[in-house]
């Protein structure tokens, strides 16, 4: 039912966005901070001032509330590490009906914020802690093995990618919804060696679509979006960046995630979506994730 429900919402929606020019999305960094600094971030990428300060609760409702009455239904909350930010989560469960969370998955939110986790495993344990952090790969596992709102969210680099099929193998054993990537692409400013060059694209895409064709219900990206991937470049046009509002942590707009976003080499799962309310009644893989 809930599925049915999100899908209508979507419609009436981006219909209403169509007619009016009102975006109903938006993506918001809640929080600068993050205990981790794992190798491939964008967040601390080419950005010299950060807000270490956490903001007051009082200027989320604010923010929150101006977003809710200007039309949006819909965040994506990310970072730094939106789970520092617990309360922040909670207002948002509270404002909006649909919200969703990108997280390093090593602080356990908790089970009364119901919504989608987009929860980061980057390979299995040796190779993710190589990228994310001593013990990061144990930790999401005791926080969320088991959980019904995880998806695992990969970032594919030329180091990793060959770990995907043992990452698929892993979401089924844990019992959680299935797993999406990223493709770690170039950002303008960002100079990190995992990242993947255009001419490695058709490498990475050949094991995706084979990881694909052996685990059809478990990794969640749809045909759609790995056409999406095989091509680099998404400067023409980009419904997550043209449609969607995004918010750093100060509330300057921005296109994309970061100030960075690179979108002639672009690897992001948002953008891969392309229009929500298509992929809501065409891609069953979508269905899994509301």
């Amino acid at each position: 039912m809930k599925k049915i429900v999100l899908a209508s919402h979507l419609a009436h929606f981006e219909l209403k966005r169509k007619l009016t020019g009102i975006k109903y999305f938006a993506e918001i960094d809640i929080t600068d901070n993050c205990n981790l600094r794992c190798g491939h971030c964008y967040h601390f990428h080419g950005k010299n001032v950060f807000e270490k300060k956490e903001l007051p609760l009082g200027v989320w409702k604010k923010r929150f509330r101006t977003l809710h009455r200007g039309g949006i239904r819909c965040v994506l909350l990310v970072g730094g590490e939106p789970a520092l930010r617990a309360d922040v989560l909670m207002l948002a469960h509270n404002i909006f009906p649909f919200v969703y969370v990108i997280t390093n998955g090593t602080v356990f939110i908790p089970k009364k914020f119901n919504h989608l986790l987009f929860v980061s495993l980057d390979g299995m344990r040796e190779t993710n802690d190589i990228i994310r952090g001593r013990d990061t790969f144990d930790r999401v596992l005791k926080n969320y093995s088991g959980d019904k709102r995880v998806a695992i969210n990969m970032t594919i680099t030329m180091d990793n990618y060959r770990e995907l099929e043992n990452v698929v193998r892993l979401s089924k054993k844990h019992g959680f919804r299935g797993v999406v990537c990223n493709i770690c692409a170039s950002g303008t400013d960002v100079k990190v060696p995992m990242h993947i060059k255009a001419d490695e694209r058709k490498t990475v895409m050949k094991e995706l679509r084979r990881v694909k064709e052996k685990y059809p219900k478990q990794f969640l990206l749809s045909d759609a979006m790995l056409r999406w991937y095989e091509k680099a470049d998404h400067r023409g046009r980009c419904y997550w960046g043209d449609d969607v509002l995004h918010f750093d942590v100060n509330w300057k707009k921005r296109r994309c995630f970061g100030s960075n976003a690179d979108c002639s080499n672009c690897g992001c799962l948002a953008g891969s979506f392309q229009n929500p309310f298509l992929m809501a009644f065409t891609a069953k893989e979508f269905r899994k994730l509301v």
